[in-house]
């Protein structure tokens, strides 16, 4: 068994962050990074257009100092001597540095993710096992549909309507308890929004 592991969400919104490598695993996490809005930087001696597209590129090797200023580091090369000479010079500036082929070398692991809208589902083996983190993941998958997001998305936008209506909190919780429900979800997921947002009214207005 690997050593435990605290679990967070980070908000990377225009944070810089380094990627070393830009091979398939590179490009795997220069996808996430930017899904996230961080302000993606990518060293390699190679780097294909649709990377040069998307974020900041410089095309040759590695230096120690890239890793200057960057908030989060991540190492994917196919390179054993750079990828440490990476995880070296991270910790060296102390920035959190994640080695792809390296758990032990890992300051944090990327963990599998299902995404859908606002709502972000994250699996980790503790990097015993990707493979079996992916499995995982590609069951979630089949079970949190588009559906989701949508369902998140009202909640979002009725909150302030309703703290603004309902001022006990108590009478807030029976609200959310009736509307936040299988039944909801089911309605969303067969296209019937409409209905629930009749059905909030007349809650609202009762």
């Amino acid at each position: 068994m690997g050593a435990s592991t605290y679990p967070v969400y980070l908000k990377l919104q225009g944070k810089r962050c380094l990627v070393v490598g830009a091979g398939p695993v590179g490009v795997r996490k220069v996808s996430g990074l930017v899904v996230a809005g961080a302000d993606v930087t990518v060293v390699s001696p190679s780097i294909p257009e649709s990377l040069k597209a998307q974020v900041s590129c410089i095309e040759r090797p590695f230096q120690p100092d890239d890793v200057d200023g960057m908030k989060l580091v991540v190492t994917a090369t196919d390179s054993e001597a750079v990828n440490l000479s990476v995880v070296e010079a991270a910790e060296q500036a102390g920035v959190w540095v994640n080695d792809a082929t390296s758990l032990g070398r890992s300051g944090f692991i990327l963990p599998a993710t299902v995404r859908q809208g606002d709502l972000t589902l994250a699996v980790s083996t503790g990097g015993e096992s990707p493979a079996y983190a992916r499995l995982i993941r590609e069951s979630l998958e089949e079970h949190f549909g588009a559906e989701h997001a949508e369902m998140l998305r009202l909640l979002s936008e009725l909150r302030p309507r309703v703290m603004s209506r309902i001022t006990d909190g108590a009478d807030r919780k029976r609200f959310w308890d009736r509307l936040v429900t299988q039944e909801t979800l089911n309605l969303i997921k067969d296209g019937h929004i409409d209905r629930v947002e009749q059905k909030v009214e007349e809650w609202l207005s009762s």
